[in-house]
């Protein structure tokens, strides 16, 4: 069985994660200036910029390695390092600045109750590629947990998706069950190949499919919403 055929799991999803990306940013972002609505500030359209430079980083990764390039796939790892710590610091910045907008979110939440979920989608990726890069000399760990650092981060893509096609009223479902379905692949593939599961997989993906209900119970907290406002007070400076 040749490289490509071995590893070609990995291509496929962060190709299938990238085009559903875009595809749901395609109206409110990359195609923007084809509707009428407002322009983005200067701090979202680079947050656009860094998270698109690393959706092209992850595919571009997935396939060097299923081409046994691993030299590349290394020497392109230390800038996609520094490209997610720009991603976490300039997400952190934009979560802050989104919350002191004044606008009622598909879940019904105000903007510094949603704080939270943008916030803690954020430092669930950093969290992943974090332990990505830590474990990057174990490749079964590496490449779990970075596959598992793109699904943490569907969450504003699968809010775009909902407006689109007006089921707010799902929101609360369809958030974890996006999540799932992806995280459904990654266990499928591992119990086709291995007749096992990877425990990353299990512990990881059972993270990220409660995350949402969590961070949705966080939101409509009392203890909460003092630190959303204070996040929304800090976001109109940025």
């Amino acid at each position: 069985m040749s490289a490509a055929a071995r590893n070609r799991f990995y291509p496929h999803i962060a190709l299938t994660l990238a085009l559903f990306t875009i595809f749901a940013f395609s109206r409110t972002y990359y195609f923007r200036f084809l509707s009428d609505l407002p322009p983005l500030v200067t701090l979202v359209h680079l947050h656009g910029l860094l998270f698109t430079s690393w959706l092209v980083v992850f595919v571009v990764q997935t396939r060097f390695i299923a081409r046994d390039r691993v030299d590349l796939h290394m020497r392109l790892g230390l800038g996609a390092v520094f490209l997610a710590a720009a991603i976490v610091a300039v997400g952190l910045a934009t979560a802050f600045h989104s919350a002191a907008i004044p606008r009622i979110r598909p879940s019904g939440l105000t903007p510094p109750q949603f704080s939270v979920v943008a916030i803690g989608s954020i430092l669930l990726f950093a969290t992943f590629v974090a332990l990505g890069v830590a474990l990057r000399h174990r490749a079964a760990l590496h490449k779990r947990f970075m596959v598992l650092a793109m699904i943490a981060v569907l969450g504003p893509p699968v809010w775009r998706l909902i407006n689109l096609f007006s089921v707010q009223e799902y929101a609360s479902i369809l958030q974890p069950a996006v999540a799932a379905v992806f995280v459904g692949w990654c266990l499928f593939h591992d119990w086709r190949r291995n007749h096992l599961v990877h425990p990353v997989y299990v512990i990881g993906g059972l993270v990220l499919v409660a995350a949402m209900p969590v961070k949705l119970v966080i939101a409509r907290s009392e203890w909460w919403q003092p630190i959303g406002e204070w996040v929304a007070r800090v976001g109109a400076g940025v």
